[in-house]
């Protein structure tokens, strides 16, 4: 950036001058440098294993298998009915039109913003508050490897919680979950059910203990 160097030419040396993808013209530079910033600090792909190659391979390796490690996120549960967060009719649309003064969409997760205004992300939890919904199939899989004794751990980013519906026990939820809800002035804790009608009501739940005094 100091040197002055231009961020497409760049960003076109390092997606391979044969490569596919096409730069569209109308991006700002700020926007590319951006992306140059993000593809710099990528792992690199993982190579494929070139003995699997079907299925079937796939479906040996996992009965061979007493160790799995399962990643997983908002993919797994956008056939649940739960909306995904990027798409035109996603979470991030919907709270941005109700709320045009946000900076970001993903700003409602900021925990500085949250204490300025916590409508926005209590708007999207009623979006996706459990009990709405079934576990897909996928959720009932990653269960099953539980069950045979093959599952090292579940690490999820969602905090839809459908992992619990399914009986998984062996699940890290890296971005919370509504099972528990903490006052951010006290530390005060409840059950997640015990702000449930408030958020389905479309109010800010208050703590019964310092009632969110600083």
């Amino acid at each position: 950036i100091v040197a002055g160097s231009d961020p497409r030419v760049l960003l076109v040396k390092l997606l391979g001058e044969g490569s596919s993808v096409h730069v569209p013209s109308g991006i700002d530079d700020v926007s590319l440098w951006r992306m140059v910033l993000r593809v710099v600090s990528s792992p690199p792909p993982r190579r494929k294993l070139p003995h699997l190659n079907s299925v079937e391979d796939v479906v040996q390796l996992i009965r061979s298998s007493s160790n799995i490690l399962v990643l997983t996120g908002a993919g797994i549960s956008v056939s649940c009915g739960i909306p995904d967060f990027r798409s035109a009719s996603g979470v991030y649309a919907k709270v941005s039109k109700e709320y045009p003064e946000l900076p970001d969409p993903q700003a409602m997760f900021d925990i500085h913003y949250f204490r300025d205004d916590p409508r926005p992300f209590y708007r999207f939890a009623k979006e996706i508050y459990p009990g709405q919904f079934k576990p897909s199939p996928s959720h009932w899989f990653i269960s099953a490897l539980e069950r045979r004794g093959k599952l090292l751990r579940n690490y999820t980013q969602n905090i839809d919680t459908l992992e619990e519906a399914t009986g998984l026990s062996r699940v890290v939820y890296c971005h919370g979950s509504f099972a528990n809800a903490s006052c951010t002035s006290c530390g005060y804790r409840v059950r997640g059910s015990e702000i449930r009608d408030d958020i389905f009501n479309k109010i800010v739940p208050m703590c019964v203990k310092c009632e969110g005094e600083e």
